[in-house]
């Protein structure tokens, strides 16, 4: 399950590369939180995660012929629901490689309406001509990405006039008060949530984008949470050395940040490039 892969980003490879299977199986097939309607909503896992697909898929509006751009794309799963539905055409970046033959060797039927396909690349270092795609999405990849500016502006970059872009991320509503703040530091290497809602609205807006619409949907995403952490500790009690230990710290951080620390939101931000 954590065997290391060859990577082209340095620790950010390594993350997503060791942390694809714990993620997939946590949280049932998608390796991103999933939205319930509330408390009474009794959807699965699967249904629940598809549905925050389904979600970022509204906001995005793709349209026939479409060609749309997924930052981060996981061992493909986003795409192949979209594609499931839409006759788009969706390349996925990833900076593991291990991620991308997972996604490349999905089996999607050729009756499907949409094509999907997915390469090696790093959105900071972002490798497409200026106006390639007509749509953009990221669902919680920016957040390990080490310079978000970098990454903000590419995508802006090699979208075209009129192009949208959906973020599903985690946040902070405000600053973390001194020890929650000492604590956080400590917890950077396995929760990079360093930016505030209003600061990302920032680096869409100085890199050329208008914010057009922004949901909060943390009570919503919340059960994923449990889920999460349990998976770390089932990837810990599985493993041995330093990579149990890992597993270890990520689940007592996780309890900690995930159900302690109100500053802690998810959201939906969409914005558009004039």
């Amino acid at each position: 399950m954590l065997t290391q892969h060859r990577h082209t980003s340095g620790d950010v490879g390594t993350f997503y590369n060791r942390h694809t299977d714990v993620y997939d199986h946590a949280l049932g097939g998608n390796i991103h939180v999933g939205y319930w309607d509330d408390d009474t909503d009794g959807s699965s896992m699967r249904a629940a995660t598809d549905r925050l697909t389904d979600l970022v898929t509204e906001r995005l509006g793709p349209v026939e012929g479409e060609h749309l751009l997924d930052v981060g794309c996981g061992h493909g799963s986003t795409a192949a629901r979209i594609v499931a539905h839409h006759a788009v055409r969706i390349t996925g970046i990833s900076v593991s490689d291990y991620q991308v033959d997972l996604a490349n060797g999905r089996s999607l039927p050729s009756s499907l309406p949409g094509r999907a396909t997915f390469r090696l690349a790093d959105a900071m270092e972002n490798p497409f001509e200026d106006e390639t795609f007509d749509g953009a999405y990221a669902i919680e990849s920016l957040m390990h990405m080490k310079d978000k500016t970098a990454a903000v502006g590419h995508i802006a970059r090699v979208l075209r006039p009129g192009g949208r872009l959906v973020i599903a991320e985690h946040s902070l509503a405000g600053e973390l008060d001194a020890p929650d703040a000492a604590r956080m530091a400590d917890a950077y290497a396995y929760f990079k949530f360093s930016l505030t809602t209003d600061m990302y609205g920032a680096l869409l807006r100085e890199a050329g984008l208008e914010v057009v619409d922004r949901t909060d949907i943390t009570e919503n995403v919340r059960r994923c949470y449990d889920s999460m952490i349990s998976g770390w500790r089932d990837a810990a009690n599985n493993s041995t050395g330093e990579t149990s230990r890992e597993w270890a710290t990520a689940a007592d951080l996780g309890e900690w940040f995930f159900c302690r620390v109100p500053e802690l939101r998810y959201g939906l931000l969409t914005a558009v490039r004039h």
